[in-house]
Order: C-alpha cells, then sequence, then structure tokens
C-alpha cells in the first residue's frame, strides 16, 4: 500500500482529505461537469441562451439571501424551518404596509413614493429581525430544540400571513417597489453580445452579492465568526470558555430571520405580488444549498462561500434536468431534486469527514 511520506498514512486518502479541507474544489468541479453534462446530452443548447443564464442567476440571487442566512444558523449548531413561512409573511405585512397600513398608503396612486417603500421594507426587516430574536428565546429560555422551536413557528407564521392577506393575493403594480425584486429593474446592461447573460441590471444580484461577501467575511475573518463556528462545534465547550451561546445564538437566528424577510420583499418585488401561499418548501432549498456547500448539520462547519456554490449547482440541476427531460417543467421536478441532492450530499459529506 502506498504511504503519504508527509504523514505516513495511506495516499488514498490524500484526496478525500483536500475535499474535506476545501469543499469548495469539489463544488467548482461538479457545477463543471455538470455544465459539460448538460451541453452535451441538450441538443438545443437552450440552457446556455442569455435569456436562461439571466434567469437563473436572478433566481440564485433570490433564493440565495435566504440560503446565506440558514448557512449561518447551521454553522452556529441551529436549524431554521420556518424559512418559507418568514417570506410569506414578510410579502405580506410589507405590502400590506404600501398599501393600506402606512399613512398615505391608501391616497398613493400611481408609483408609491420611495419614501413609504422604503418604510415599509425597513419595518419588514425589523419584523423579520424579531422573528429570528423569538426563536433565539425559545431555544434559550423555553429549552426548545431548535428543530421543535421553528417547526412551530413554521405552521403559525404561514397561518398568520394567511389571515393577514384574507386568503387573497395582494396586488403591488408600483415600479417603485417592483424594481427590488425583477429582472431588469434597473436601466443599464453591460455592453456587447457576449455579456448579455450578466444579470447586473437585478437589484436582488447585487443585494445577493453583498450579503454573501458581508458574511463570508464576518464568518470567515473575524472574532464573532469564529465564536460562532465554535458555538456549533461544541457548545459546552464554547460556554466552559466563557462564551456567550445565548447571545451568539440570538445573532445567528436574528440574522437568519432578518434574510428570510428580505427574501420576503424581493420575492414580492419579483412578482408584484404576495399572498400566505408564498415559499412553500423554500426553507428545504435553503438548507439543502447550505448542506451541499459543505455545512455539516452537526454544526461549526461550513462556508458562506461554498453555500453560493451549493445553490449554483441546485439550481443548475434543477433547469438542467428540466431541459435534458422533454416534456418535464423544471419546478415539478425541484422537489425531488432537492431530496435526492440532500441526501447524497449529507451522506457524502459524512464520509468524507469520517475519511478525512
Amino acid at each position: 500500500m502506498t504511504r503519504d511520506p508527509a504523514t505516513g498514512r495511506p495516499s488514498g486518502n490524500r484526496l478525500a482529505r483536500t475535499l474535506a479541507r476545501y469543499p469548495e474544489l469539489g463544488l467548482i468541479v461538479a457545477i463543471v461537469a455538470v455544465v459539460a453534462l448538460i451541453y452535451g446530452v441538450e441538443p438545443t443548447h437552450a440552457f446556455f441562451n442569455p435569456y436562461s443564464q439571466r434567469t437563473m442567476f436572478h433566481n440564485i440571487a433570490l433564493f440565495g439571501v435566504l440560503s446565506v442566512g440558514a448557512a449561518v444558523v447551521i454553522i452556529a449548531g441551529g436549524i431554521d424551518l420556518s424559512v418559507g413561512s418568514v417570506v410569506a409573511l414578510s410579502a405580506v405585512v410589507c405590502a400590506k404596509l404600501m398599501t393600506e397600513w402606512l399613512p398615505g398608503a391608501r391616497a398613493a396612486s400611481g408609483p408609491l413614493p420611495i419614501g413609504l417603500v422604503t418604510a415599509a421594507v425597513a419595518l419588514t426587516l425589523v419584523m423579520g429581525l424579531a422573528i429570528g430574536l423569538l426563536h433565539a428565546f425559545m431555544i434559550n429560555n423555553l429549552r426548545l430544540p431548535p428543530f421543535i422551536a421553528t417547526l412551530a413557528t413554521m405552521a403559525g407564521l404561514r397561518s398568520l400571513a394567511t389571515i393577514l392577506s384574507n386568503n387573497r393575493t395582494i396586488n403591488v403594480p408600483s415600479p417603485t417597489f417592483r424594481v427590488l425584486g425583477k429582472l431588469g429593474g434597473l436601466n443599464f446592461r453591460l455592453p456587447g453580445p457576449y455579456l448579455d447573460w450578466i444579470p447586473i441590471d437585478s437589484v436582488p444580484v447585487w443585494i445577493f452579492a453583498g450579503v454573501a461577501l458581508t458574511l463570508s467575511v464576518v464568518m470567515g475573518s473575524t472574532v464573532l465568526g469564529r465564536h460562532l463556528y465554535a458555538l456549533g462545534g461544541n457548545e459546552t465547550a464554547a460556554r466552559l470558555s466563557g462564551l456567550s451561546t445565548r447571545r451568539l445564538k440570538a445573532i445567528a437566528y436574528a440574522l437568519a430571520g432578518m434574510l428570510a424577510a428580505l427574501g420576503g420583499v424581493l420575492f414580492a418585488g419579483n412578482t408584484g405580488q404576495a399572498d400566505g401561499r408564498m415559499g412553500n418548501t423554500y426553507e428545504l432549498l435553503a438548507i439543502t444549498a447550505a448542506v451541499v456547500g459543505g455545512c455539516s448539520l452537526a454544526g461549526g462547519v461550513g462556508s458562506i462561500r461554498g453555500t453560493v456554490l451549493g445553490l449554483i449547482l441546485i439550481q443548475i440541476v434543477i433547469k438542467g434536468t428540466g431541459l435534458v427531460v422533454p416534456g418535464i417543467d423544471p419546478s415539478q421536478i425541484e422537489g425531488l431534486v432537492l431530496g435526492t441532492v440532500v441526501v447524497i450530499a449529507v451522506a457524502f459529506n459524512q464520509r468524507l469527514r469520517g475519511r478525512g
């Protein structure tokens, strides 16, 4: 048996150790392989036309905000099953604020005033922050497991969204609000026919890029990030070393709640509508992106970069499968793809970390 001269361990484990240490490398290889497979199998190459690519990256940005929040909670050793319900409630609350609740909302005709939209979005984000703090309170003070605490709010918040919307769709067609979520909301594009696939005219793309970059720096290069990793790795050891585990949980869940609320605003802006049925299974996609990106459900492992790459891989697989398999819409197979991918990713990560 060949052994690594540096460590004396079997050299066959070198690849496993490399992938365990740098999971982003494996994700990049997987993305390239899947794209190459789609190119070879799908004869029309519809996946690669500019409109298809712009739509896909726009969707990645919309779901990316949710996935980054889910990754922070998972790294900190928790789980948040309420993401989809927070999206629905936030969309409904933001729409109601702009159309009924805020002063001057009913009198507004035509495009909504920027001040009104700003106030509605800010209040919605505060609500998301409060929901995250509620999760932390139930986990810290009521000693509920994160699974149970967020499962309860997943059901309760969706019912509240349905009640507030009177079980109907709330329309917010104002371009002032729609610019926050729709593709092509900004009035500029990159010049040249070969750059049409880059959706820089999408506000969600810029928001997602800012959120992902900021949290990547926070998690990878700050004391707060190291403490969140320590909390997820071993809560008892973190507490005995003097860390305020209650405060750290509050920060993690507050961030996830606020980002889920931001996602609700963006999804409502994308369609110009809000109702209590929005966001179904969004929590599954967010958690799957984090797990595929290398986050361990046991906590303490993962990265924001990996989560972004995991989400890109999932979206490519969903969209590509819908194009390769005739007669199937990508939305029809999304659940099947997510369920299969999360099982494979968790099994692969467990085996890889065990070997590495």
